[in-house]
């Protein structure tokens, strides 16, 4: 929706654009979804994965988060100019909240919301996220990778901030406070708005706007744009197998495994050994890293021997600390 209104709106016109949606978890465009997100957590707690086509880092969405997101002419945008606006807004509303080095909107030090920007020729967009009434143990934990740690990745990575709800500096924020406030200020930094025939409210109601979103939403719930988007990256892992320490390097680009490297530490590995990690190594080239296509490619080779049975079972259990359960 937001690229339809980037695309084709007037050059010259200033848009805002106000509103939320169901649980979920955004990335960047270039960021991998393996190394910022808990997507078992995620899952399990029915939280969605989108991917925008701007930069940026990770946010959470749910309903107690609001979204504003400015279109207006390139030479207009600077990185701070709409964060600023709506902390202008918030001062309306007494809370004392104000733009940080980071171009994110902060209240005592806590951010509050975060941004992401995408510049065309002519266009250029500001995205901000507003934290109201946010579930933030869902935030915190579906933001946290459990193998953050062992991941080697080109994309972008998520600078963590410590962050707050609104909630907490006033009892009357709501969704709909939140937007009159800044519909108010966007009229004072960018001209007179007025609510009569300026301002347009879609819902379900309004079937052409509901097939425009339907359309986006299937191009951008693709397996292909989700995960085959994320850049190249590395998962090491370490543990022991049969009283041995074992150590595995697996290498993926566009979300599909490219190449697996497997070893006892220290050579211990006899002919049986290698034989076995070969196997396994030539099993998943090409298989999604996905938990399903991995147990998939391994079944066969769990087979062969108790060996081989323990090690697959080990290296399915490491990479399902960091890939979904969907199948690609």
């Amino acid at each position: 929706m937001l690229c339809r209104i980037l695309r084709k709106s007037d050059p010259e016109s200033f848009v805002l654009y106000l509103w939320r949606n169901r649980p979920t978890i955004v990335i960047g465009r270039n960021q991998n979804p393996w190394k910022e997100c808990n997507l078992k957590m995620m899952a399990s707690r029915d939280v969605l994965l989108a991917r925008r086509t701007s930069g940026g880092g990770s946010v959470y969405h749910d309903m107690g988060n609001s979204n504003y997101t400015v279109v207006m002419p390139r030479e207009a945008f600077t990185r701070d100019k709409c964060a600023e606006m709506v902390s202008r807004a918030l001062h309306h509303a007494d809370i004392p909240a104000y733009v940080n080095e980071r171009h994110d909107v902060a209240v005592e030090g806590r951010k509050i919301s975060g941004s992401a920007f995408k510049l065309t020729n002519k266009r250029a967009f500001h995205h901000g996220t507003m934290l109201i009434d946010a579930d933030l143990g869902r935030l915190h934990g579906c933001l946290h990778s459990e193998a953050k740690d062992d991941i080697e990745a080109l994309g972008v990575e998520s600078v963590r901030s410590v962050v707050t709800n609104l909630r907490e500096y006033s009892l009357s924020i709501d969704h709909l406070t939140f937007c009159q406030a800044v519909m108010s200020e966007f009229g004072r930094t960018f001209g007179k708005l007025d609510v009569g025939r300026n301002v347009t409210v879609w819902d379900e109601s309004d079937t052409h706007v509901v097939g425009m979103v339907e359309e986006e939403r299937k191009r951008i719930s693709t397996w292909k744009w989700l995960y085959g988007q994320t850049p190249r990256f590395v998962h090491r892992f370490g543990g022991v197998v049969g009283g041995k320490p074992v150590v595995a390097k697996v290498s993926v680009y566009h979300g599909h495994i490219t190449e697996v490297s497997l070893g006892y530490d220290a050579g211990q590995e006899d002919a049986d050994d290698c034989g076995v990690f070969q196997m396994i190594s030539d099993s998943l080239v090409d298989a999604p890293y996905v938990a399903a296509d991995v147990r998939s490619c391994l079944g066969p080779i769990s087979r062969e021997s108790p060996t081989a049975a323990e090690l697959c079972r080990w290296i399915l259990e490491k990479i399902m600390e960091a890939a979904s359960g969907d199948s690609a």
